[in-house]
C-alpha cells in the first residue's frame, strides 16, 4: 500500500505539474498528424498547377526565379516536389537564431516560394513563420519559444508524461481479474453521475490509448535528448557504439562556377521514375555535397533514398536506402513515422489522431478529480472535529 500510495503521488503531482503543456501538445499533435493530407486541400491553389504538354523548366532556372523573388540575403536551402505531373515546385529559404526567446524570435527569415514549373511564374510567396501549421508545429514541438527554451520544456513534460503513463497503468491494474473487475476496469458507465463518468473516462481513455501514447511518447524523447536517441542506437546496434560516416564533401578543383544539380536531379529522376517525390538539400559551403532523398511512397520519412552528389560535377558521391542502414540507423529513420502513426499509413495516422484527442482529455480529467478531491477534505477534517465532540 504504502508503495501504490507513493506511485499516486507522484502521478498525482506531475500530471499536474506538466497537464498544461501536455495537453498543449496532444491537440497540437492532433491538428499536425494528417498535415500531409490537409494542406493539399487548404493550399491547393498554390500547390498545383495545370499540366502542360511540354517539358519542365531546369531546376536551376528556377532555382534562380526563387532566389530573385526573395533576394541574394535570403538564401535558399532545400527543394521539393512532388513527382505528379499537376504539382508545382517549392522552394525554401530558412534561418534560424538559436538564442531567440520565442517563435518569432527563432526565425531570422523563413519564407517558401511555390513555382509553376512549366512556365516559371511564382504562384505564390509564403512567410512560413506565420503559416498555420508552422504554428501549430512550433506549439507542439516548442511550445511557441524558442529551441532553447521551447525544447527542454517540451521534453521534460514528455519525460513527466512517460511516468504519469506507467504510474497510471499500474494505478489502474486490477489486483484481483474477475467478470466483474473486468467490466469495471474495461467499460466506460456512461449512465453515471458526472463524477464517476469523469473518473472512468480518465481511467479507461488512458488504458485504451496507453501503448499508443507511450509509444509516441518515446519517440519524441529521441529527438528531445542525446542521451535517449544514443542509448535507443546502442540498444539496436547490439550493445556496439557505431560511429557515424564523415560526411562526404564535393571536389572544389572543379570549376566553382558550374553547377551540377540538373546533372543530379536528373540522374535521380532516371533512377527513380516512379517515385512519389523528391527532396533536394542545396549545399550551403563551398566544399557541401548536393542530397537529394527520394520518397518512395507519400512522405514517408522511413523507407527512402538518400543519394549525395558533388555539387559542381553532378557525380554520385554515394546512394543509400533504408535496407543499407545499421539497425540503429534504421531505429531512427522509423521514429518519425512510428511518431506520427504513418509507418501504418492512413491507419495508423486515424490511430495516433484518436490517441492524441484522449490524451488531450487526461489533463483536464485528471485535474477534476483531483479538485474534487481537494474540496472534499476540509469537509471531512471538520466532520472528523464535530464527532469527537
Amino acid at each position: 500500500m504504502k508503495i501504490k500510495k507513493g506511485i499516486g503521488f507522484l502521478h498525482l503531482w506531475l500530471g499536474l505539474v506538466s497537464g498544461l503543456f501536455v495537453f498543449l501538445i496532444a491537440v497540437s499533435g492532433c491538428l499536425y498528424v494528417f498535415v500531409d493530407e490537409l494542406k493539399p486541400i487548404v493550399y491547393r491553389e498554390r500547390l498545383f498547377v495545370n499540366p502542360e504538354n511540354k517539358e519542365k523548366l531546369p531546376l536551376t532556372q528556377l532555382l534562380s526565379i526563387a532566389q530573385h523573388t526573395l533576394g541574394k540575403d535570403k538564401i535558399i536551402t532545400r527543394i521539393e516536389m512532388g513527382n505528379a505531373p499537376d504539382r508545382s515546385v517549392t522552394f525554401r529559404s530558412q534561418k534560424n537564431n538559436p538564442d531567440g526567446l520565442t517563435h518569432w524570435d527563432y526565425f531570422e527569415y523563413y519564407y517558401r516560394v511555390y513555382i509553376n514549373p512549366y512556365s516559371g511564374k511564382v504562384i505564390y510567396v509564403e512567410d512560413s513563420e506565420n503559416e498555420f501549421f508552422q504554428l501549430v508545429l512550433a506549439l507542439h514541438m516548442r511550445m511557441l519559444f524558442g529551441e532553447k527554451v521551447g525544447h527542454y520544456v517540451v521534453g521534460y513534460s514528455v519525460l513527466s508524461f512517460v511516468v504519469v503513463l506507467l504510474s497510471g497503468f499500474f494505478l489502474w491494474f486490477p489486483r484481483k481479474w474477475s467478470a466483474k473487475s473486468i467490466r469495471k476496469n474495461f467499460t466506460i458507465k456512461w449512465g453515471a453521475k458526472w463524477k464517476r463518468l469523469n473518473y472512468d473516462l480518465h481511467q479507461i481513455l488512458g488504458l485504451y490509448a496507453f501503448f499508443i501514447l507511450l509509444l509516441t511518447s518515446l519517440t519524441g524523447l529521441v529527438w528531445a535528448f542525446d542521451w535517449v536517441q544514443d542509448t535507443v542506437r546502442f540498444v539496436a546496434n547490439g550493445g556496439k557504439h557505431i560511429e557515424a560516416p564523415a560526411l562526404l564533401v564535393s571536389d572544389t578543383l572543379h570549376s566553382q562556377a558550374v553547377s551540377g544539380l540538373d546533372k543530379a536531379f536528373a540522374t535521380t529522376v532516371t533512377r527513380y521514375p516512379d517515385a512519389y517525390a523528391y527532396l533536394v538539400l542545396l549545399p550551403v559551403k563551398a566544399t557541401s555535397a548536393i542530397n537529394t532523398l527520394v520518397y518512395k511512397k507519400d512522405w514517408n520519412r522511413f523507407d527512402r533514398v538518400l543519394i549525395v552528389y558533388d555539387r559542381y560535377s553532378g557525380k554520385i558521391l554515394s546512394s543509400n536506402s533504408f535496407q543499407s542502414l545499421n539497425n540503429g540507423d534504421k531505429v531512427y529513420q522509423l521514429n518519425f513515422d512510428l511518431h506520427t502513426g504513418a509507418y501504418m499509413g492512413l491507419f495508423g495516422k486515424v490511430l495516433s489522431f484518436l490517441a492524441a484527442l484522449a490524451c488531450s482529455t487526461l489533463p483536464v480529467t485528471g485535474f477534476y478529480i483531483w479538485w474534487n478531491k481537494k474540496k472534499k477534505s476540509p469537509v471531512r477534517s471538520h466532520e472528523v472535529r464535530a464527532k469527537s465532540f
